[in-house]
């Protein structure tokens, strides 16, 4: 029986989440993390396209927001920060 609905859904897929070992457990975690990547990226593909169309996607203006949101993200890039060392 195919489950389409998300509130009748979540319960089955934790419960089968939960029962798996740590192998299986780990290749969920990189599909959560690939399905997690690929969403993102669909989401920058497509404020790309706006930005692009309204002339504003030139290189300067990309190189100060990619400075920003690191500046205010440093977690989020270790190998990029100058205040936070990489182990």
């Amino acid at each position: 029986m195919m489950i389409n609905n998300p509130e009748q859904l979540l319960p089955v897929v934790m419960s089968r989440v939960a029962g798996l070992g740590p192998v299986s457990l780990q290749a969920v975690h990189r599909f959560l993390d690939q399905i997690e990547l690929a969403a993102l990226m669909e989401n920058i593909q497509d404020e790309a396209e706006i930005l692009r169309a309204l002339g504003t996607l030139e290189p300067p203006e990309l190189d100060a927001v990619i400075g920003e949101h690191r500046r205010l993200h440093p977690s989020h890039f270790p190998c990029c920060s100058t205040s936070t060392p990489v182990a």
